[in-house]
């Protein structure tokens, strides 16, 4: 019997007015909340979080702890939560916390209790932080008042446990809430780009001088070695030293070791008040478990990277990789230790990419210790965020760290139409153990320009040109746009001379992409730009390839032997031909490596790597090229001429048929010879449907269609065998196939088009009517057992059928494919084949129609970005509006 899938958590975290309603609440307040909770309810939400707020329980005194009435509100707002069918869990607040802008503190009266409980040993300042500057800070009490501290926290524990008991069996975690807005760290924060710490009173000062005394034997020990004067005013020198180490990011034995010991006392600091909260949350509370808000800090208005310094969680952020990891493995399994394995965390500030990015050491530790985890959003209006609703969304069903999610707050959820929509998804991504096709949220790209540079009237790429992108990608961004696919030209970059590679443009693409939180699709174009519908650019492939590849190879007579060479002739330099691959596949493949090698720490950035098959990126012969004869929307040219091509077939036959007496026999001729076999002419195939009727047409045709496809396969698991490692075994590897979607209802030359582009293999059957064409093309190109790895991209989404235009049937080809892709359950993006259809609404009704299909596309890659910033603003727009209503 299969195991069950473990639904993941769905919580939400209770706003202000529930805060203010643990104090005070009427029936008719509660009845009030009740449409919201049910839409919570219905949307998937298991739990909700209620803030519990000592000022609002006790505002006037410590003994409201105690007497019964004080909890009487929380009571009755936990019975009607209940009533809904709601989990609950607690949050209790030791420091202040901001909501809707109002910042709920302490009650007055602690602070005078907190002078009450201090040792007599420490002064009055013990009780509130304050900083090199002078300033005291309200938001928590001072670690340094010790273990009265300790005391007074431990009696609120006690008070809530006692009158909150009868709802404990329907409790599942309780939420320390130990420093500013809940969060598990220090009040941290910068001041003009200066750092701030909060350990200059003279209560904290004393306890680092014994601190340090106490490791190096006596005070002028440490002070020599922190470079700080004795004889004058250390703790000024002391902040004068921190100020500088973190502006000029000078890692010296002073920053080092300072921001270690901060570290340390916070630490210890939490990792008692957990094993105080454990004590308290006994018997009918021991099921719980106890959970800390852990802040993932990114970038600050400074831009710094060590800010993580500030808040004791991270001392050393300029460690490597597997130093932070087991630094922040060693701090979480003491905290798990002291809860005696009860820890729950919360990782807030999911929503930022960025964030998740620069804490990857706290999430790897998070996994290796099995410690169960949630996401949560730092940022209530996060979840109107594309970018912020896309991060929380793959944190968790992309990773493993997590079980679920932390939404905050409950407020945001039902002011704004598109957070409805997307809380609805919650219950079909709950019971998911990865993303699936099915289940699976659509993805939205648009396709870079060609090259940047086209944005310029000089043809040369400026720094005017970087600012215009940037801008660009900000705004697509922000609309939804999950990720970008750029050309890797190999003409751009390994142009000059073979095995000399330069990745410079494409290193600052990448460094702006992941700085704004996009995701990356890589496409190595071994084709030509320039020469295809809507190319601004113009780029070869290596120019030294052609002689280069003649020089190597004696068998090879003409640079024609490695072209395309069609049924009039002509030569196409777009792509090297597939009867040369044995000749260019080496060059591909290390052009492959040479790629993995660049941008192996990239890997996660990527969303997949396509690889170019054909013209255009495609899989597909050159057969509509407008100088040959392939003007739209006629049947296009056989591209099978070359000497190589002819050697081929011959040798197609030969190995079929194996004596010229069989083929004779199979096909009715008299040759002697099997090099009288030669390729069919073209006005014969195509004339009285002999393609489809005649079967020595239809030999001819099988083996041009599946040289193509053998192509398609050979670079394929070349690229599967190359992006094999630890880095990029996850990165689907993609497969764009065209929409030839013209002639293929042409009552004269049914599917024509299709048979010269090589996409389909003919039959005697064949018609304007699927007959599961694509799912043969699509079992013959994946090798078994490796769908999992491709990622298909079918063209021409955005068009409808037109008989009445070149016997169109493009929205026909676009079920087919999905259909197939389905069958084959390998996933499947669409494309718009032309910008034309971007600009009114029948495209994009064609491109939502794909998407909703049952079966449908994963998602959707748009032709081209700069498509969307000109003087029109339809496509912007409606590219907007299919994003909030799919997404």
């Amino acid at each position: 019997m299969a195991n069950p899938i473990t639904a993941r958590k769905a919580w939400v975290k209770g706003s202000l007015p529930l805060a203010e309603y643990a104090a005070s609440c009427s029936e008719v307040q509660l009845q009030n909340l009740s449409p919201q909770l049910c839409s919570l309810r219905q949307n998937g939400i298991d739990a909700l979080v209620v803030p519990v707020h000592w000022r609002y329980i006790a505002p006037f005194s410590e003994q409201q702890l105690y007497q019964a009435d004080s909890w009487q509100a929380l009571q009755r707002l936990s019975k009607h939560l209940l009533s809904h069918g709601f989990k609950l869990q607690y949050q209790l607040f030791f420091s202040s916390d901001i909501q809707q802008d109002t910042e709920q503190r302490l009650p007055d009266w602690f602070w005078g209790s907190m002078l009450d409980l201090l040792p007599t040993e420490l002064s009055a300042d013990a009780i509130k932080y304050v900083n090199q500057y002078g300033r005291d800070n309200t938001q928590s009490p001072s670690l340094w008042a010790g273990e009265g501290l300790l005391e007074m926290f431990a009696k609120w524990m006690q008070c809530f446990a006692k009158h909150m008991s009868e709802f404990a069996p329907h409790c599942q975690a309780i939420l320390l809430g130990l420093g500013p807005n809940g969060e598990a760290c220090l009040p941290w924060s910068e001041r003009d780009g200066q750092p701030v710490y909060q350990s200059f009173s003279p209560t904290a000062l004393a306890a680092l001088a014994a601190d340090m005394q106490q490791q190096y034997g006596e005070q002028q020990s440490w002070l020599s070695l922190w470079e700080l004067n004795e004889a004058q005013d250390w703790p000024s020198q002391l902040s004068d030293k921190l100020i500088r180490s973190y502006q000029s990011k000078t890692n010296n034995t002073c920053f080092r070791e300072f921001n270690l010991w901060y570290a340390s006392r916070w630490q210890a600091y939490v990792a008692k008040m957990l094993g105080q909260a454990e004590l308290v949350f006994n018997q009918t509370w021991a099921t719980c478990q106890l959970s800390l808000t852990l802040p993932m800090l990114e970038l600050s208005a400074s831009d710094h990277p060590w800010l993580s310094c500030l808040s004791g969680l991270n001392p050393s952020p300029w460690q490597e990789r597997q130093q932070l990891v087991d630094y922040q493995t060693e701090q979480l399994g003491r905290w798990q230790k002291q809860a005696k394995g009860r820890l729950l965390l919360m990782v807030s500030g999911a929503e930022s990419s960025h964030a998740t990015r620069v804490n990857q050491a706290l999430l790897v530790a998070i996994r290796s210790l099995a410690i169960p985890a949630l996401v949560q959003n730092s940022q209530p209006q996060a979840l109107a965020s594309h970018p912020g609703w896309d991060q929380l969304y793959h944190s968790v069903l992309h990773g493993n760290s997590f079980v679920g999610w932390l939404f905050n707050d409950m407020s945001q959820l039902n002011q704004q139409a598109i957070v409805k929509g997307r809380l609805s998804q919650l219950n079909k991504f709950k019971y998911q153990e990865t993303e699936t096709k099915q289940l699976g949220k659509k993805q939205f790209r648009v396709m870079g320009p060609l090259h940047l540079k086209v944005a310029n009237q000089k043809q040369m790429l400026e720094e005017e040109n970087w600012q215009q992108f940037e801008a660009q990608l900000r705004q697509l961004r922000s609309i939804g746009v999950t990720a970008i696919s750029t050309d890797i030209w190999w003409g751009l970059v390994e142009g000059d001379k073979p095995g000399k590679f330069d990745w410079s443009y494409y290193d600052r693409v990448v460094a702006l992409l992941k700085r704004l939180g996009l995701q990356w699709v890589p496409i190595l174009s071994f084709h030509q730009a320039g020469g295809n519908v809507n190319d601004d650019f113009m780029q070869a492939i290596p120019l030294w390839l052609w002689g280069r590849l003649l020089e190597s190879h004696d068998q090879l007579n003409s640079v024609q032997d490695l072209q395309y060479v069609s049924e009039t002739g002509d030569a196409s330099m777009e792509y090297v031909s597939l009867w040369a691959d044995e000749f260019v596949m080496p060059y591909y493949q290390r052009f492959m490596e040479a790629f993995k090698q660049n941008y192996i720490n990239k890997a996660g950035l990527m969303d997949e790597i396509n690889i170019s098959l054909g013209p255009a990126g495609e899989l597909r012969y050159p057969s509509y090229n407008a100088h040959d004869w392939g003007n739209y929307p006629n049947r296009g040219t056989l591209q099978c001429y070359s000497r190589l091509a002819k050697q081929d077939w011959l040798g197609y036959l030969k190995q079929k048929f194996h004596s010229i007496s069989a083929l004779n026999a199979s096909f009715g001729f008299t040759l002697e010879r099997f090099d009288e076999a030669t390729i069919p002419d073209a006005d014969w195939l195509f004339s009285h449907k002999r393609y489809i009727h005649n079967a020595w047409a239809r030999e001819f045709l099988t083996w041009y269609h599946r040289a193509l496809v053998a192509h398609g396969r050979r670079i394929f698991e070349t690229a599967l065998a190359v992006f094999a490692d630890d880095s990029f075994g996850q990165v689907p590897v993609g497969i764009k196939i065209p929409g030839i979607h013209w002639v293929v209802s042409d009552p004269k030359l049914p599917r024509a088009a299709e048979i010269t582009a090589g996409l389909i293999a003919v039959h005697p059957t064949l018609s304007r009517h699927n007959q599961q064409e694509y799912l043969g093309l699509l079992k013959a190109l994946l090798p078994e057992g490796k769908q999992n790895r491709a990622a298909i991209h079918f063209t021409c989404l955005e068009m409808i059928n037109k008989d009445y235009e070149g016997y169109s049937r493009a929205a026909d080809l676009v079920d087919w494919m999905a259909d197939a892709a389905t069958e084959c359950q390998v996933s499947l993006m669409g494309e718009n084949a032309l910008a034309g259809e971007l600009y009114g609404e029948q495209g994009w009704k064609q491109m939502a129609r794909a998407l909703t299909r049952s079966p449908g596309y994963d998602g959707l890659t748009l032709l081209r970005m700069q498509n969307f910033f000109d003087d029109e603003p339809t496509p912007l727009n409606q590219l907007k509006k299919l994003i909030n209503r799919i997404s």
